[in-house]
């Protein structure tokens, strides 16, 4: 059986690690934990150290975050000991029959693994709209890819996507006011992504682009089948369309 790294970037996340220590070590095809670690001032570092075992080693390393995730991302390839690489963020946590699968996965060359992402919010699991047919790779033999995207990074390959459909539970969503502060940061780096490749806003995009953007998450992605919190996330993410459209022509003034 292959051994796995797990590769995580981290900036403040002790909140979410304190859940990890319930699977991380039901998690055996794992034996080694690599941190990109953006600068951390809470607890986070000291509990990722906490999860250290003779059969899990956890390797941490600072490097600032300079508004490139795949340059975080990419870093972190090159210290892990391991060509396969399980790639989770602080926020996400693999249900136990997806742990149960990855620890009796037999790894081929030439293969990328794919797994369903779920939102949780308020302890409702979204599965349509932004969640429906997300399918990220998310398990990756190193040699094979590379990230890519500076904004919501993505694995690049030429090698064979298998769908999983293994669940991975994504707890992006605290509150609210929470995930309006994380929308509200995430446009102004694609704002900045889009202003590097000349794109010149128009009016017609600030306009349209977000209302776009509601119908295709609430309707065609059957975003109503999620209830009021459906039309929240639904109505939240057309605001960030809005927001990096917005933003990317207060940077073509300048």
């Amino acid at each position: 059986m292959n051994n796995i790294s797990l590769l995580l970037l981290t900036k403040n996340e002790q909140d979410n690690l304190k859940g990890w220590s319930d699977w991380i070590h039901q998690l055996t095809a794992i034996n080694e934990i690599v941190v990109v670690d953006d600068e951390s001032t809470d607890s986070t570092v000291k509990i990722l150290k906490s999860f250290f075992t003779k059969e899990l080693s956890i390797n941490i390393f600072k490097k600032k975050l300079e508004n490139n995730f795949s340059d975080q991302r990419n870093f972190g390839l090159k210290k892990c000991q391991n060509d396969w690489i399980l790639f989770l963020d602080a926020d996400e946590v693999p249900t136990e029959k997806t742990i149960n699968y990855l620890n009796h996965l037999s790894l081929k060359n030439g293969e990328n693994y794919s797994f369903k992402r779920s939102v949780v919010y308020l302890g409702h699991t979204i599965s349509h709209g932004q969640c429906l047919n997300d399918l990220p790779i998310k398990l990756f033999n190193k040699n094979e890819g590379k990230f890519i995207n500076p904004v919501h990074e993505i694995w690049e390959s030429t090698s064979t996507t298998i769908d999983t459909y293994q669940t991975i539970l994504h707890y992006s969503i605290k509150s609210l006011t929470a995930f309006l502060q994380k929308i509200n940061f995430y446009s102004s780096l694609r704002a900045q992504e889009l202003f590097n490749q000349k794109h010149h806003p128009h009016l017609w995009e600030i306009i349209i682009y977000p209302k776009l953007k509601f119908l295709d998450l609430y309707f065609l992605r059957l975003g109503f089948l999620d209830g009021t919190a459906g039309i929240i996330l639904s109505l939240s993410l057309s605001f960030n369309s809005f927001l990096v459209r917005s933003k990317l022509w207060h940077l073509s003034q300048k």
